[in-house]
C-alpha cells in the first residue's frame, strides 16, 4: 500500500511538472457572434485585405534577446532595454488556403480550429532607457504609422498578455485580435518576461511590476511618433497588473508629457489578475486621463480563485468589495458616472457553452469576443452594444450578457450597417 502511494505521488509530481512546462501554441479562437449572421463581415471593411495565412504583427518586449536579430528568440528573464520588431504568425499548417481560414474565421467550418504558429521574430530596433530614439527606432515607428494610415481603424491597440505565457502564445493572442478586426486595426504586442512555468507564478508577478515602466514608455513613444487618434490598452490576466501599474505612471512622472497629450482611448482589462485594492487605487490615478475603462470579470474564474489563495488578496477579475476602504468604495460606486468605468460581469449561466470557471472567456467565447471587438472598433457604450444592466447588493452597477444577446447584437449590427460603419459581407 505504501509503495502504491509513493508511485502515485511520483506520478502526480511528474504530471504536474510536465504540465508546468507544456505550452502549446494558441488555436484560432471561435468566430465572434457578430460574424455568424451572414450579413456582417469585418474582412469586407478592409479594401487592402491581404488574403494570406500569415499575419504580420508589431511587437515590443523587455525580455533579454537571444540569437540573430533577423530570427530572434527572447529569454524568460528581463533585460534593460526595449526591443521592437515584427513577428510573423501563420494560421494552420503550411499550405493552408485562405478559403479554409475564411471559413474558420466566419464560423462556416466545423473542423478543429488550427494552431497559430510563430514563424519568425524579426527585431528591427532597440530603445535604450533614457536615450533618444535611434534611426532604426524612428524607422520602426514610421512603419507602424504607415500601416496605421492604410488601416480603417485609426487607433493603435497595445495587447498585454498574462503570466506563464510564452512569446509564441502571446503573439498568437495578439495576432488573432488583429485578425478578427478584419485586419483593420494596428495591434502592438507588449511581451513582458514570464517564467513560462506556473510553478514560478510568484516570480512573474514581480517581473510584471518591473515591466510597467517599459509599457508606460511605449505608450508615450507611440503617441509622440504616430498619428494614432487614440492608443487603446488591452490587458489580459496578469497583464492587468502590468497595464494598471503602467497607466498610473503615465503622466505622473514630471519628465513625461501631459497625460492628455498621450491620447489614451479604450482601456480594457479582461479577467485582470491584479491585487484588487491596488487596482482600484491605480484607476483613481488614471481614470480621468483615458476615454473609458472596461473591466471584464467572472466571479467563478478558477484561475483567479487560485491566484487569490497564492496572493492572499482578491483579484480585480474576481473582486471582493469588502477589502476596499469606505473611501475607495465610494469612488468606485461613483466612477461609472464620473469616469466612464464599466464593469462587465460575464455570467456563464447566461452564455451557452461557456465553462462556469472560465478564465479565457475573452477569446474562447463568441459573445464576449464580439463585445471586445465592438468596444475597440466602434467605442460604443454598453447599452448600445446589446448588454443589459444589473446591480449587485453591495457593489457598483455592472453590465452583463442576457440569454437574448444574439438578438440584441443583431440589432446593434443592423444599426451599424445603416450608419455605414459596417459594410455587408462579400464573397471571398
Amino acid at each position: 500500500m505504501v509503495r502504491f502511494i509513493i508511485i502515485l505521488g511520483l506520478a502526480v509530481i511528474g504530471i504536474t511538472v510536465a504540465l508546468a512546462f507544456y505550452h502549446p501554441p494558441m488555436r484560432l479562437m471561435p468566430a465572434p457572434e457578430a460574424f455568424l449572421d451572414g450579413d456582417v463581415n469585418a474582412f469586407s471593411a478592409n479594401p487592402a485585405l491581404a488574403v494570406d495565412p500569415r499575419i504580420p504583427l508589431f511587437y515590443t518586449t523587455n525580455r533579454l534577446p537571444v540569437g540573430p536579430r533577423s530570427n530572434r528568440l527572447y529569454a524568460v528573464v528581463p533585460g534593460r532595454d526595449m526591443h521592437m520588431g515584427v513577428a510573423t504568425i501563420r494560421i494552420g499548417e503550411e499550405g493552408t488556403t485562405w478559403d479554409r481560414i475564411y471559413a474558420w474565421s466566419t464560423g462556416a467550418s466545423d473542423d478543429r480550429r488550427p494552431f497559430l504558429n510563430l514563424e519568425n521574430l524579426n527585431e528591427q530596433a532597440i530603445f535604450e532607457t533614457g536615450e533618444p530614439l535611434t534611426a532604426e527606432a524612428r524607422a520602426w515607428f514610421a512603419d507602424v504609422n504607415a500601416v496605421l494610415m492604410r488601416s480603417r481603424d485609426k487607433d493603435i491597440i497595445i495587447y498585454v498578455h498574462g503570466a506563464n505565457t510564452t512569446v509564441e502564445r502571446a503573439a498568437g493572442q495578439a495576432a488573432q485580435l488583429h485578425h478578427f478586426t478584419g485586419r483593420n486595426s494596428v495591434v502592438v504586442l507588449f511581451a513582458w518576461p514570464t517564467a513560462e512555468n506556473f510553478l514560478r507564478y510568484s516570480r512573474d508577478m514581480i517581473t510584471a511590476f518591473g515591466a510597467a515602466p517599459h509599457l508606460a514608455k511605449l505608450i508615450e513613444l507611440l503617441a509622440e511618433n504616430t498619428d494614432a487618434e487614440k492608443i487603446d490598452v488591452f490587458t489580459y490576466s496578469a497583464g492587468g497588473t502590468v497595464g494598471s501599474d503602467a497607466l498610473t505612471m503615465v503622466g505622473r512622472d514630471p519628465e513625461q508629457p501631459d497625460a492628455q497629450s498621450l491620447r489614451i482611448g479604450e482601456v480594457y482589462h479582461a479577467a485582470p489578475d491584479a491585487d484588487f485594492r491596488n487596482f482600484v487605487d491605480d484607476m483613481r490615478d488614471y481614470a480621468d486621463d483615458v476615454q473609458r475603462i472596461t473591466v471584464a470579470v467572472n466571479m467563478n474564474d478558477s484561475a483567479l480563485r487560485l491566484s487569490q489563495v497564492v496572493n492572499r488578496a482578491s483579484r480585480a477579475g474576481r473582486p471582493d468589495m469588502q477589502e476596499l476602504s469606505p473611501e475607495a468604495t465610494d469612488w468606485l460606486l461613483q466612477a461609472a458616472t464620473d469616469y466612464g468605468l464599466e464593469v462587465l460581469r460575464v455570467r456563464p449561466e447566461n452564455i451557452p457553452g461557456l465553462s462556469n470557471r472560465s478564465h479565457t472567456f475573452w477569446y474562447d467565447d463568441p459573445w464576449v469576443s464580439s463585445d471586445v471587438l465592438i468596444t475597440l472598433l466602434f467605442h460604443l457604450p454598453p447599452d448600445e452594444r446589446g448588454l443589459a444592466m444589473g446591480e449587485g447588493p453591495s457593489g457598483p452597477h455592472y453590465w452583463t450578457f442576457m440569454p437574448d444577446y444574439p438578438e440584441q447584437l443583431a440589432k446593434v449590427m443592423a444599426r451599424l450597417r445603416q450608419e455605414g460603419e459596417v459594410p455587408p459581407a462579400t464573397a471571398q
